[in-house]
């Protein structure tokens, strides 16, 4: 700023030495002084101008940042909160039995084996959300390392549709997989196969019992782009909660969430992924008849 005020400044003396000179020689001395004063009028605007503008600039880009920092404040306020609230309901429900069996349930065999499942599937519970939560950290603060591999979609599914068959035989649920053998990709295999486990496990646990769940891959806009989808025949979703379905902790039914075992942050490392894989992710829903997510890849 220093540099731009000498600049003007020389440039409005040596503006007004020569109009004054010009003129003074000429016998105008009074001319000569009305010229140089609206020289330095005109030429002081531009001044202005010139360095008013940066200013200006600047302290527009410091405004948002202070928006976009206090935005950020907030929603790392609520996530902490979420998180407390998340972690603190398992465990005060693993200490409210443990300290009801150390108060003597112990010595009764059937209430020791149910206290002792429900400990079990609290503290499961608190594992996946501690994972879910490495994950998503992992993710944010690009901590993956870049991967360029291929990764032979239909392969993978299949994969990942074994080791959840116990879950979908828990509820009758049919899995149907129609994927080209020739579907393949570029990128992290481990990433891609989360991403895809929690939308099929997703598609069972909220699937009617002895619905299907189907998974199927289609070639849109003329082969540029290549979609995997996972429908299922479920409880559907209603509009309003569509848009904010990929939030962390957001539920759309919490009572059903909890009895299923979400965590409330699948969907969330569902879009992180697809971010990484610059992917599109697209959802449609009918009450009482099922949801689709898509997800929708660019051919490389």
């Amino acid at each position: 700023m220093r540099i731009k005020f000498v600049i003007s400044a020389v440039i409005v003396s040596i503006v007004n030495l020569f109009i004054f000179y010009l003129l003074f020689n000429q016998g105008k001395p009074l001319l000569a002084v009305i010229l140089c004063l609206i020289t330095t009028i005109v030429i002081s605007v531009f001044w202005f101008k010139w360095i008013i503008k940066p200013v200006e600039i600047m302290k527009k880009q410091l405004e948002e940042a202070d928006e976009e920092n206090i935005k950020s404040e907030r929603i790392r306020s609520e996530f902490v909160a979420n998180v407390s609230h998340e972690l603190k309901t398992p465990l005060t429900s693993i200490l409210g039995f443990i300290e009801t069996l150390q108060d003597g349930a112990a010595e009764e065999p059937e209430l020791r084996t149910k206290f002792l499942d429900i400990v079990a599937i609290e503290t499961s519970r608190l594992k996946r959300l501690i994972e879910d939560l490495l994950v998503l950290s992992d993710i944010e603060n690009k901590r993956d390392r870049y991967e360029d591999k291929k990764i032979f979609v239909e392969k993978s599914v299949k994969e990942i549709i074994a080791s959840i068959t116990p879950i979908a035989k828990s509820r009758n649920v049919t899995v149907k997989l129609n994927i080209d053998e020739s579907f393949i990709i570029l990128g992290n295999e481990d990433r891609f196969k989360q991403m895809m486990l929690n939308l099929i496990e997703n598609a069972i646990k909220y699937s009617k019992v002895s619905g299907t769940v189907y998974i199927f891959n289609e070639y849109l806009d003329d082969g540029k782009k290549v979609s995997i989808t996972v429908r299922d025949e479920g409880i559907g979703i209603s509009k309003e909660h569509i848009e904010r379905l990929f939030e962390r902790f957001y539920r759309v039914d919490k009572s059903r969430s909890t009895k299923v075992g979400g965590t409330g942050l699948g969907l969330s490392i569902v879009k992180h992924i697809a971010n990484l894989f610059e992917a599109e992710l697209k959802v449609e829903s009918d009450i009482n008849k099922g949801s689709s997510f898509k997800v929708i890849f660019s051919v490389k």
